[in-house]
């Protein structure tokens, strides 16, 4: 059955914050800062279910993110993609 107006506006007004990680993700030019977003709407989107592992989880893989050793993990992954695209790209695949 399909939301009512009002169960639409109340479902946009309750999720509108994924608009606002969506618009600073878009701004970052930092892979580093933009996976610290992508932790912080996880954990906003986490504290939406009623589970407590998941805000856990996320808390645990946030916290790993902000140190040292997370910030250049996530450095080497995206490094790590951009080269296999570029190389893909250089053989004419497209992915």
């Amino acid at each position: 059955m399909p939301l009512s107006i009002f169960e639409q506006l109340r479902m946009l007004q309750e999720y509108l914050p994924l608009l606002g990680f969506g618009q600073r993700w878009l701004a970052e030019p930092d892979a580093g800062r933009r996976a610290l977003i992508v932790g912080d709407m996880g954990e906003w989107i986490a504290s939406k279910t009623a589970n407590t592992v998941d805000d856990a989880i996320v808390r645990h893989l946030i916290a790993i993110l902000k140190t040292p050793e997370g910030e250049a993990m996530v450095r080497y992954l995206v490094s790590l993609g951009e080269a296999m695209s570029a190389a893909a790209a250089a053989e004419g695949v497209q992915l």
